[in-house]
C-alpha cells in the first residue's frame, strides 16, 4: 500500500549505466514530499573505489579526485535507510535507480528495498500526452520547471519532485469519465506506479468535480467539444498597390521590404487574372510566406477559398501558427484556416473505442491506451501527430487510425476527419502537404477553391527519385493467412455471433467459400512471383548479384502481355475477397450486443483487413501506371531474398508530373509554383523541363526574387586548402578526422550533411569514441531513431549535432537563428547506380536529353541550394558553411554548382585546424 503522506524522489549518478556488470553508484540525492509538500532536501558524493571515465566526467562535472575523499556507499547505508523509511520510492526512469540502490545494498550485506516503487517517466508518458519528450531536461522546459544543473543527482532529485508533483495534480484534476476508464488499464504499468495511479483515481473519485463546458462525455469518452469554423465575413477592401499604401497597413507590425511587396503585387495580380500558371523563384528569408499571404487576404476578403501545399507538416504548423497570426494583427481581421492530411493521420473514435473493450493487451498497449484517454480531453483536432510518437506503424495505431470512409457509428457525430473536412469546406484558407493533395485531387474537399499555392515547390521534382506506391508480397499472404486462420479457428464463436436470420448470418458454407477465394488469390499471386522471378530478374541480374538485394528498373512496355494480365486477374480477385470479408464487418455493425470474444476476433480481423485493403490500393496504381495514357512512369522490382519468392515487391516511379500540372491547371483558376530553388542557370527552364511543363509560360507569369540584403557578413564559406579526392580510399577517414576537429571547438548547432548512410555511419562510429561525443548530443539519422524523433531532439537541443542525407535534410526546418554551422561532405549528386537514378537517366536518353546536364547537375544544384538556405531563415541570421569536397573549386561542374548557390566568395587559403579556429572567431564575435 503507498501512503499518500509521504515520497522520496531519489536520482543516482553512477559509474556507468550497467549495474549488472558491477558499475557503482557515486551521487545520491533525495528529495522527500510530505502531504504535497517538498519537505527535505538531501545529497552525498560516494567513493566507488575505482577511476571514472571521461563520458561520466563530461556527464555529471564528476571527477575521480572529489570522490577519492569520500566514504564508499556502506558507510551511507543508515542514512538512505532513514530516509526511505516509510515512504514511497519515486524516480525518473525508476527501473534504473531502484536497481542500482538494490544491487548496492545487496553487495552491502544489507536487507533489500521493499518500497512500493513508482515511475515519473511513465506517469509523464499518459499524463503530458502531447509533451515534445520525456527525458526530465524536456519535460521541465515544457512544464517551466527551472532545471539549472542537468544529470547531477540533486538538481535531478528536486527537478523530478516538482515534476512528480506537477503530474500528480494533473491526474487529480482529470474528470470522473476518464479517470474510470484509466482504471481498466493501471497493472501492467511499471513497478508500483498503477497503484499510485489507483490511489489517486480513488482520491478524485471521492471528491468529483463538475465536467467543465468545454468538454464533453460520450458513452464514457471525455471528448473536446467541436469547434466550428467560419470563413471570415465577406467585407469590401482594396489591395494596396504602391509601397506607401502598404507600409500605411503594416504600420509598426513589420518592414517593409521592396523584394518582397513585389512578390505580393505579382501575386495579387495573378489571382485577380486568373492566370493558369505561374512561377516565383524567392531566395530564403526573403519573406515568401507573408508575400504571398498577404494579397491573398484581399482575396479571401471576396469570401473566396485558398488552397496551400507544402512539402512538410512542419511547414503546415508554421504557417497556422506564426505567419497566419501575424498576417491577421496586420490585416486587423480574423481568417480561418486547417489542416487536411490523410485521414490515417486522425484517430478513429468508434475504433479506438472498440479496443477499450477488448482485452487487456501488454504493458505498452495499455500505456497507449491511456495516452490517448488522456489526450483527447485535450485534442481538438485529433490529429494523432499531437502525440509526437516516434512510431505510428504498430497494431494499436493500424487499428485506430481513420480510414476516410466511416459511414455510422456511436461517435460518428463527433468524427475527427468528417469534422476535420467539414471545417476545410468552411474555412479560408485549406493547408494541406503536397504529397496528399496531388494523390488526391478527386477529392470534394478541393471543390470549392479557385486559387492553389504550391510552396516548396521544388519538392515536386524530388517525388521522382522516390517510388510512389509499393505493392508487398509478403504483406499480403501473410494478412490474408492470418485472416483466414481467425476465420476458421473461430469458426463457431463466429457463427453463433451471427445468426440472428438467414439474410444477416454467417455460415459454414460462407466460410467455404471464402476458404476456396483465399486458395485462388494464392495461385495466382504464386503465378504471378514466378512470372516475375524468371522473365525478368533472373534474365537480367547475373547470378552473382543475386545474393544481396535486387532492385531493377523495368519499362512497362517491355512487360509480357503475360505478366499484365496475371496484375489484373490479381486485382479483381483481391477486391472479391475484400468484399466477402467486409461483410463480417458489416454483421458486426448490426448486432446489438456483442459479447467480448467477438469484439476481439473483429478487432483482429480489422487489423489484417486495413493491411490487405491498403495494398489493394497500391496493387491499383501500378497498374495505372502500366497504362499507355501513363508514358512518364517506370516499374521498379524489388527482391530482399532470392530464396524466398515472398520478398518481392512492386513499385511504380513517376519520372515527370506532367500529366499532374495539367490535372492542377484543370481544377484551379490558379496555380502559383513557388519555391527557393526553382531557378537554375538564372531560368526556370530546367524546372519546367523536369516538372514536364512543355506550356510556355509568358515572362508576365515569372517572377524572379533578389535578396534585400547582401550575404558577405552573415555567412563565412570555407573550403579546406587540402583534401583528398572523394573517391580516394582515405577520403571516409579524412571526413571523420575533420569533422572531429570541426566541432570540438564550438558549442553551436550544427547541421552535417552526406551522400551515403555508410560513410554516414563511419563518421558516426569514429565519433562516438571521442569525449566530444559525451559533451554534445549528436544525433544520426538511420542510427539514432526516427527520422521525426532526429527532427525532434534537433529541434530542442541548442547545441545538438546532426548526421544526416540530402533526403533527410529536405524535411528539415528550424526557427530563425538556430542553426549556425552547415558541413557539406561531398556534393550531393544522387548516385547513379541507384536503380530511380539509372531508370530516370534512361528516360531522358529516351528523349536524346544528356541526363547529367538535364538533372543530375541541376538536382544537384537545388539540393545543396536547400541545404545551406537552412542557415539563413531571417535577415538577421548568421552563420558559417564548410565544404570538404573540393571539387566545388577543381572542376567546372562544381564552380556552376557554386554560382547557383549565390554565397559570398569560399576562403580556401586555412586548414581544417585553422578553420576551426577561424568558426570559434566568427561565433564569439556574431553571438
Amino acid at each position: 500500500m503507498i501512503t499518500k503522506n509521504k515520497y522520496v524522489v531519489v536520482d543516482l549518478e553512477t559509474t556507468g549505466t550497467q549495474v549488472k556488470n558491477g558499475d557503482k553508484i557515486i551521487q545520491f540525492a533525495a528529495v522527500t514530499i510530505e502531504n504535497g509538500q517538498i519537505t527535505n532536501q538531501q545529497s552525498f558524493l560516494i567513493n566507488p573505489h575505482c577511476q571514472l571515465n571521461e563520458k561520466i566526467i563530461d556527464l555529471t562535472g564528476i571527477n575521480s579526485a572529489q570522490l577519492q575523499e569520500q566514504p564508499d556507499f556502506k558507510h551511507f547505508v543508515p542514512q538512505i535507510q532513514q530516509i526511505l523509511q516509510g515512504g514511497a520510492f519515486v524516480a525518473h526512469n525508476v527501473n534504473f535507480d531502484f536497481p542500482f540502490l538494490q544491487a548496492e545494498l545487496q553487495a552491502a550485506k544489507q536487507s533489500p528495498l521493499t518500497n512500493p516503487a513508482i515511475d515519473t517517466v511513465e506517469l509523464a508518458q499518459f499524463l503530458l500526452p502531447q509533451a515534445p519528450s520525456f527525458k526530465l531536461r524536456d519535460l521541465t522546459n515544457f512544464l517551466n520547471i527551472q532545471h539549472n544543473r542537468p544529470h547531477q543527482a540533486d538538481s535531478d532529485a528536486l527537478v523530478t519532485a516538482e515534476l512528480f508533483l506537477s503530474l500528480q495534480q494533473q491526474l487529480l484534476n482529470l474528470p470522473v469519465a476518464t479517470l474510470k476508464l484509466l482504471r481498466h488499464f493501471t497493472s501492467n504499468l511499471t513497478r508500483q506506479t498503477g497503484d499510485f495511479v489507483e490511489q489517486m483515481i480513488n482520491q478524485a473519485l471521492d471528491q468529483p468535480h463538475t465536467l467543465p463546458d468545454y468538454l464533453v462525455e460520450v458513452h464514457g469518452l471525455v471528448l473536446k467539444k467541436p469547434q466550428v469554423v467560419a470563413s471570415s465575413l465577406v467585407t469590401q477592401s482594396h489591395y494596396p498597390r504602391t509601397q506607401a499604401k502598404k507600409a500605411a497597413v503594416f504600420a509598426q507590425t513589420i518592414t517593409a521590404r521592396p523584394q518582397q511587396m513585389k512578390m505580393m503585387n505579382f501575386i495579387q495580380r495573378k489571382v485577380e487574372q486568373k492566370s493558369p500558371l505561374a512561377l516565383v523563384d524567392a531566395p530564403t528569408a526573403s519573406g515568401k510566406t507573408l508575400g504571398y499571404l498577404f494579397p491573398l487576404s484581399y482575396y479571401l476578403d471576396q469570401g473566396q477559398q485558398v488552397i496551400i501545399a507544402t512539402s512538410t507538416k512542419l511547414l503546415q504548423q508554421q504557417l497556422v501558427h506564426e505567419s497566419l497570426p501575424l498576417l491577421q494583427k496586420i490585416r486587423q481581421r480574423t481568417y480561418s484556416a486547417t489542416i487536411i492530411n490523410s485521414a490515417h493521420n486522425y484517430l478513429d473514435l468508434d475504433n479506438f473505442y472498440q479496443t477499450l473493450r477488448s482485452e487487456v493487451g501488454n504493458r505498452q498497449s495499455d500505456l497507449l491506451k491511456m495516452k490517448v484517454i488522456v489526450w483527447l480531453t485535450q485534442t481538438q483536432t485529433g490529429a494523432l501527430a499531437e502525440l509526437n510518437l516516434t512510431n505510428y506503424q504498430t497494431d494499436f495505431f493500424k487499428i485506430i487510425a481513420s480510414n476516410g470512409h466511416r459511414q455510422q457509428g456511436l461517435f460518428y457525430q463527433y468524427d475527427f476527419w468528417q469534422r476535420h473536412c467539414e471545417n476545410a469546406w468552411q474555412s479560408d484558407l485549406i493547408i494541406t502537404n503536397q504529397a496528399y493533395l496531388l494523390n488526391n485531387l478527386d477529392l470534394k474537399i478541393w471543390k470549392t477553391a479557385q486559387v492553389l499555392i504550391v510552396d516548396e515547390a521544388s519538392n515536386l521534382i524530388a517525388q521522382t527519385l522516390r517510388p510512389q506506391t509499393k505493392f508487398d508480397f509478403r504483406l499480403v499472404k501473410d494478412a490474408l493467412k492470418k485472416i483466414s486462420d481467425i476465420l476458421y479457428q473461430q469458426r463457431v464463436t463466429i457463427r453463433t455471433a451471427f445468426s440472428q436470420n438467414h439474410l444477416y448470418s454467417w455460415t459454414h458454407d460462407d466460410l467455404l467459400e471464402l476458404d476456396n477465394d483465399f486458395n485462388n488469390f494464392k495461385q495466382h499471386l504464386d503465378f504471378l512471383e514466378a512470372d516475375l522471378l524468371s522473365s525478368y530478374l533472373k534474365k537480367q541480374i547475373p547470378l552473382h548479384q543475386r545474393q544481396s538485394e535486387m532492385t531493377l528498373a523495368i519499362n512497362p512496355a517491355q512487360l509480357q502481355n503475360r505478366t499484365i494480365k496475371a496484375l489484373s486477374l490479381l486485382a479483381q480477385n483481391l477486391q472479391s475477397l475484400l468484399a466477402k470479408i467486409a461483410r463480417i464487418f458489416s454483421l458486426y455493425e448490426r448486432s446489438q450486443m456483442p459479447t467480448a470474444a467477438i469484439i476481439q476476433i473483429i478487432f483482429q480481423l480489422r487489423l489484417e483487413y486495413q493491411i490487405v485493403l491498403h495494398q489493394e490500393r497500391q496493387l491499383e496504381h501500378v497498374l495505372a501506371g502500366l497504362s499507355i495514357w501513363s508514358p512518364q512512369t517506370g516499374l521498379i522490382l524489388k527482391m530482399t531474398n532470392y530464396s524466398n519468392w515472398d520478398t518481392l515487391s512492386l513499385n511504380t516511379q513517376i519520372f515527370t508530373q506532367e500529366a499532374l500540372i495539367q490535372q492542377l491547371q484543370q481544377q484551379f483558376q490558379t496555380t502559383i509554383l513557388i519555391g527557393a530553388a526553382l531557378k537554375y542557370q538564372r531560368s526556370f527552364k530546367n524546372f519546367c523541363q523536369q516538372l514536364g511543363i512543355t506550356q510556355t509560360i509568358p515572362a508576365k507569369d515569372r517572377l524572379s526574387l533578389k535578396r534585400d540584403y547582401i550575404l558577405d557578413d552573415k555567412i563565412k564559406v570555407y573550403l579546406p586548402r587540402i583534401a583528398p579526392h572523394v573517391r580516394n580510399d582515405q577520403y571516409d577517414a579524412y571526413l571523420a578526422a575533420a569533422i572531429l576537429e570541426l566541432i570540438s571547438h564550438n558549442n553551436c548547432k550544427t547541421l552535417i550533411m552526406f551522400n551515403s548512410l555508410q560513410t554516414l555511419q563511419t563518421v558516426y562510429d569514429y565519433l562516438q569514441d571521442m569525449p566530444v561525443f559525451n559533451q554534445r548530443e549528436i544525433l544520426a539519422q538511420s542510427i539514432s531513431g526516427s527520422n521525426k524523433r532526429l527532427k525532434k531532439r534537433f529541434y530542442l537541443n541548442n547545441n545538438a549535432i546532426l548526421l544526416a542525407t540530402n533526403t533527410f535534410g529536405e524535411g528539415l526546418n528550424l526557427s530563425a537563428g538556430e542553426l549556425k554551422l552547415v558541413i557539406i561532405t561531398r556534393l550531393p549528386f544522387a548516385a547513379p547506380n541507384d536503380p530511380l537514378v539509372s531508370a530516370k537517366n534512361k528516360y531522358w536518353q529516351d528523349q536524346g536529353l544528356n541526363p547529367f546536364k538535364v538533372d543530375s547537375l541541376p538536382t544537384a544544384s537545388r539540393r545543396l541550394k536547400q541545404t545551406v538556405g537552412r542557415l539563413i531563415r531571417s535577415p538577421a541570421d548568421q552563420g558559417i558553411i564548410v565544404f570538404l569536397d573540393r571539387r566545388i573549386a577543381t572542376t567546372n561542374y562544381g564552380k556552376k554548382i557554386y554560382q547557383e548557390l549565390e554565397l559570398p566568395a569560399y576562403n580556401e587559403q586555412f586548414s581544417i585546424s585553422e578553420i576551426s579556429q577561424q568558426i570559434n572567431i566568427f561565433l564569439k564575435s556574431n553571438f
